[in-house]
């Protein structure tokens, strides 16, 4: 195995969200469930008592439910839809976690969101002038929201803290400076 292959693994690894816990419990379950059918069926084969329920009475029951039955199968039914939307919703959600891949030639580094968010944060405040108290940023793929709270009297352009903040995360990666949104809030502070 190359080491460029082995590289795109580490980086993808670290990037995406791993569901194999998820398939490991509906394994589990699927695997249980078979085993439970395959041994009733055996044993009724051979002519012993059943371990729980007899496959043939479960069948007889419910094609001819009476209302404990009715209401034991709409409470397995409810969990094997709440189960269902579960596995459906963690099939579907983004895997991406919050870091990103940045290109190096030595290796495979990641970055998390926060650090990126926080390089912003830094480069916004010292652009407009403001302690770190007043500056808040969010860092969300490609895109990095900052904030100012401006100090009262103190007017802050929020272009210049823009290519500022965008100049800093490009030297990070080019792709975090790209797209840079700074707001300034129209209230000042006066610490």
């Amino acid at each position: 195995m190359s080491s460029s292959s082995v590289e795109r693994r580490l980086r993808r690894r670290s990037v995406h969200r791993s569901r194999s816990t998820a398939v490991s419990v509906a394994l589990v379950v699927l695997v249980l469930v078979a085993a439970w059918i395959g041994t009733e069926s055996v044993l009724r084969a051979v002519g012993t008592g059943p371990l729980l329920a007899d496959p043939q009475t479960a069948v007889d029951a419910a094609l001819q439910p009476d209302a404990a039955f009715v209401t034991l199968i709409e409470v397995v039914a409810a969990v094997l839809v709440i189960a269902g939307i579960v596995l459906v919703v963690l099939a579907l959600k983004p895997g991406r976690q919050h870091r990103s891949v940045v290109p190096h030639d030595r290796g495979a580094v990641v970055i998390d969101s926060s650090i990126i968010a926080s390089t912003a944060r830094n480069a916004a405040g010292q652009a407009a002038g403001v302690p770190d108290a007043h500056t808040t940023a969010s860092a969300r793929g490609k895109r990095t929201e900052v904030h100012i709270v401006p100090m009262s009297g103190i007017p802050v352009d929020s272009s210049v803290v823009e290519r500022a903040v965008a100049e800093r995360l490009g030297r990070l990666d080019e792709r975090f400076g790209r797209h840079v949104t700074v707001r300034v809030s129209e209230k000042g502070s006066l610490s």
